[in-house]
């Protein structure tokens, strides 16, 4: 998406503190007030954002603290002197601005510098977050729709004030926990929730309705993958009170004393619960003690039919996995989705190991990806959609709802199916940490979750299934309907449960990955 360029942008000394009204740039002037450096020894709000951000430009390696240490100082001392400030071993106001600064001018922060699977939103959702923001406090700058540093300094702000991820930007999830802090129960609540989920894996009125209907306030966050989430959950810091992981990541969680059992006894809307989904989501955690199922989906193939040959049999792992049949799609694009724990099983399967066995299956995965290095791409997953449904790419491995999100953008020009010759089969899963705060409020929401109405309208949202026996009559006909979402049985027969990795085999799947992405 674009955003409209700011003026003075051009104009920024990456040394220099400029007073400017246009959007970003409302730091203060060069006329401010002697600052008082935060103290060393005491633990300090600036200090810590200064960790924080100075980390980010790798300057500092040791986790933020608030306390104003000897590497921090150094880092402090060795941004100074490469960006022309005066010497200082402090942090102050001006310190922290020119920080900003050198971040929005190297880090490509106006074009829209993102991780995960979020995306900036557009000019009219800016506009709506700097004013959230300004109703709640946090001073964004002019309501001009652009997106710059006073409006990033806003936004992290914001999101240390909910104690969740802090990256300075606008993003759906961003604007849909502003809407809530807004209008939702705030002051009023009789408790919290905090969730921690997959980036757009929700539907926004389901967290308002909760609110509504409970009177909890919810702060939600998201993750990047399972090993992201493991290191949140071990991070130290606000606990979080129920988390999503991926089934077969759930023994190691639970192993490590990251989950802690749920109470069944008190979820009154348990029996919605689909029990050929929960006899799946045994395959990991064997005695169903620490999840429930979420959503599920297959890992396959997916195709632009404007790009590939009609009449041809698209739906077979061949087509990727052999380096001659991927060869004839390499001018039009053909990749795989950057997931290293779903791509190499299926390598492996292609390779002909059908079941996984960590030496066998690595061996075989090892051989093939080595076959198709060069002509292969790695798709980053936050550009799959978008790459698939405009024809960047014509064929590629990935998730099933991904795909379905392609089908809508692409207007009917993309296809997904499990492969003739084996896919995936995975399941998202519910649990509650064992360290959550507030474990009577986690399993009122994942009661709420488990109501088949609320379901229906997650999975219309994001395009995958859902396990609950009663959603299907809250369903629109075209996600149901649709064998993205719901294969057929035959497909499924055809689809094995995602294997448990052992740390052994995700270290190699590491190691085969690097190699491959080079």
């Amino acid at each position: 998406m674009k955003f409209r360029t700011i003026a003075l942008l051009a104009a920024i000394s990456i040394g220099g503190i400029i007073a400017s009204q246009a959007q970003g740039f409302v730091f203060g002037t060069d006329k401010a007030p002697t600052e008082a450096a935060a103290p060393a020894g005491v633990r300090n709000a600036k200090v810590e954002t200064a960790q924080r951000l100075l980390t980010r430009l790798g300057l500092l390696r040791e986790a933020p603290t608030g306390l104003l240490t000897p590497a921090t100082q150094e880092a402090i001392r060795i941004f100074s002197s490469r960006n022309g400030l005066a010497p200082s071993t402090q942090v102050t106001d001006t310190l922290l601005n020119a920080i900003r600064r050198v971040i929005w001018t190297t880090q490509n922060w106006s074009s829209g510098n993102y991780k995960g699977r979020e995306k900036l939103v557009d000019a009219a959702g800016l506009r709506e977050a700097q004013l959230l923001l300004g109703k709640l406090g946090f001073n964004a700058g002019p309501l001009d729709g652009t997106f710059g540093p006073q409006t990033q300094v806003a936004t992290e702000a914001f999101q240390e004030s909910q104690a969740v991820t802090v990256d300075g930007l606008i993003t759906a999830t961003v604007l849909m926990n502003l809407r809530r802090a807004v209008n939702g129960v705030g002051a009023k609540a009789k408790g919290t929730v905090r969730l921690l989920n997959w980036p757009d894996y929700i539907e926004p009125s389901v967290l308002q309705d909760f609110e509504k209907e409970t009177g909890v306030r919810v702060i939600y966050d998201i993750f990047a993958g399972n090993d992201d989430l493991v290191n949140k959950l071990g991070a130290g810091g606000t606990p979080y009170d129920v988390v999503f992981p991926t089934a077969n990541a759930v023994p190691a969680m639970a192993a490590k004393g990251l989950l802690g059992k749920l109470d069944k006894a008190s979820l009154k809307n348990l029996g919605n619960i689909d029990p050929r989904v929960d006899a799946t989501l045994r395959s990991w955690d064997k005695d169903g003690a620490y999840s429930l199922p979420y959503m599920w989906y297959t890992v396959g193939i997916a195709w632009n039919t404007k790009l590939t040959p009609k009449g041809m049999t698209m739906d077979t792992l061949v087509n990727v996995f052999d380096p001659e049949m991927a060869r004839r799609f390499q001018s039009c694009g053909v990749g795989v989705v950057d997931s290293a724990s779903d791509v190499v099983p299926l390598a492996a399967m292609a390779g002909g190991v059908a079941k996984w066995d960590s030496k066998k299956s690595l061996a075989a995965a090892a051989k093939v990806l080595d076959g198709i290095n060069g002509v292969v791409k790695i798709i980053p997953t936050d550009q799959f959609i978008d790459a698939l449904a405009k024809g960047q790419i014509c064929l590629a491995i990935g998730f099933s709802g991904d795909a379905v999100q392609a089908q809508t953008k692409g207007r009917g020009t993309v296809e997904y199916r499990v492969p003739s010759d084996g896919g995936l089969l995975a399941i998202d899963a519910m649990a509650v940490p064992a360290n959550a705060k507030n474990k009577r409020e986690a399993h009122l929401f994942i009661d709420y979750i488990l109501r088949p109405q609320v379901i229906a309208k997650i999975s219309n949202t994001v395009g995958y299934a859902n396990a609950n026996l009663k959603a299907g009559e809250f369903m629109s006909d075209s996600v149901k309907s649709n064998p993205a979402v719901v294969p057929s049985t035959a497909a499924l027969s055809r689809s094995s449960p995602i294997p448990i990795l052992s740390e052994q085999d995700q270290q190699e799947i590491a190691r085969i990955w690097a190699r491959f992405a080079k």
